[in-house]
């Protein structure tokens, strides 16, 4: 038997003894403390919406994908402007664009939630606030915050992969008459998406779940009401278990949606 093989038998049994340990121990916790298990909640009716908490735990999870995608799209609308920005020939278009990478890259999210939620939206036209008033500002909120947040580095990933694309396409485009536009739209950014999908994706993934600090200001998404079933049921590893396990569902879905991108993508015989 080849000794990559007894590595791999190795490798799979110290796992399966390290689960097992782990089981053990979790189990004898759990006797200790006469903690037991009631998975039945989530079968019993919600106060909190309609129908059951499982139903809860899924409005909310909802709730969470509805940000995540809403941020998701303005997070790549403003990181590519960014990025494209950052390699300006106009010495004062690239340093502001630098120096919004660097302002809401080096602060910490959640401050930013609460400068949207309880400084910006107070302060904007009075149209446009009674608007946001009538349509969930704190949603908006936290939306804003995690575009422009995650903006940030996704710009830094675009103007990597713009880096990437090799000058001589370029020539190439502009030597068969195509403008600086069309240069960037049609030559230099699909390839420059190509080439940094995977980490345009850990992005994404980090948006998702990133959006659970919205429930610091009262966003009723998936961790704010996981947390509410916990406090009306008093059954805390249940509830954290199921939290835990719809963001684990979210994150492999958009995983497998990048990864059957990824494939869509690659070069023949790549």
């Amino acid at each position: 038997m080849p000794r990559s093989t007894y590595q791999q038998l190795l490798a799979v049994l110290v796992l399966l003894a390290v689960g097992v340990f782990t089981f053990l121990r979790v189990r004898a916790g759990f006797d200790a403390n006469n903690i037991t298990l009631d998975w039945s909640i989530f079968s019993k009716p919600s106060p909190l919406t309609k129908g059951t908490y499982l139903t809860t735990i899924l409005i909310g999870m909802l709730l969470t994908i509805r940000l995540a995608l809403i941020g998701i799209v303005f997070a790549m609308l403003l990181g590519t402007l960014v990025g494209i920005s950052r390699l300006s020939q106009n010495p004062v278009v690239s340093r502001v664009a630098a120096a919004y990478v660097e302002f809401f890259r080096n602060t910490p999210l959640l401050v930013q939630i609460f400068f949207w939620n309880f400084g910006v939206i107070n302060v904007l036209p009075g149209p446009i606030k009674n608007w946001l008033f009538d349509h969930s500002p704190e949603q908006w909120a936290v939306i804003a915050a995690l575009s422009v947040y995650t903006s940030s580095y996704i710009a830094e990933t675009i103007r990597a992969g713009i880096l990437s694309v090799h000058k001589g396409q370029t020539e190439a485009a502009k030597s068969l008459g195509l403008s600086g536009s069309d240069v960037l739209g049609k030559v230099v950014l699909p390839q420059a998406f190509r080439a940094v999908l995977p980490p345009l994706g850990s992005q994404f993934l980090n948006l998702t779940k990133n959006s659970s600090l919205a429930s610091q200001i009262g966003v009723a998404e998936l961790f704010y009401y996981g947390t509410q079933v916990q406090s009306y049921t008093f059954r805390g590893f249940e509830s954290i278990t199921a939290i835990t396990v719809a963001y684990l569902v979210l994150s492999l879905t958009i995983t497998f949606f990048l990864n059957l991108l990824s494939r869509r993508l690659a070069l023949p015989g790549r």
